[in-house]
This record gives C-alpha cells, sequence and structure tokens, in this order.
C-alpha cells in the first residue's frame, strides 16, 4: 500500500479531496499554513476589474450575450463592466 493510500484512509474527507486535487505534499503545506481557520472561496475567481478589462478588449459593439455567457454575468452587468472601463 502506498503511502499517500495509508494517509488518505485516515485523514479528514476535506483533505482526501485536496490530496486527489492537488497531491499529498502541497495538501501538508495548505494544512499547516491554514490550519484552524475557516476559509470560504468567492464564486467569482477573477476580479470585476480584470474582467471590465477584458470584456473591454473583446466587446465588439454585437457580442454582449456571448460574453455574459462567458464571463457567468448578466448581460446587465457586462454593461455597466463596459461603462466603469471607458
Amino acid at each position: 500500500m502506498s503511502e499517500k493510500h495509508e494517509v488518505k484512509d485516515g485523514v479528514v474527507e476535506i483533505y482526501n479531496q485536496l490530496i486527489d486535487i492537488v497531491g499529498l505534499e502541497h495538501t501538508r503545506k495548505i494544512y499547516e499554513y491554514f490550519k484552524g481557520q475557516q476559509i470560504t472561496f468567492p464564486m467569482r475567481f477573477y476580479k470585476s476589474e480584470y474582467i471590465g478589462q477584458e470584456v473591454k478588449q473583446q466587446y465588439d459593439g454585437t457580442n454582449l450575450k456571448e460574453l455574459a455567457r462567458k464571463y457567468g454575468y448578466t448581460e446587465r452587468h457586462i454593461r455597466e463592466l463596459l461603462r466603469r472601463a471607458k
């Protein structure tokens, strides 16, 4: 039995999931750095300012719906990001 398999049998489920995603050593580093803390990941990976700049570069006047779908925002929000990016 490998060390990874032996360790996975003994750790809390969230760490098993992390081991599957990033590997045992990275999971240990994450654990050491954040242990005891409760972490919530935002729904969005990128900042609105970044998305605004990306949308500004890609907007051709006709692709609002496509950009909204691509970045997971409403068309209204994409319009607002474009307005702010000017």
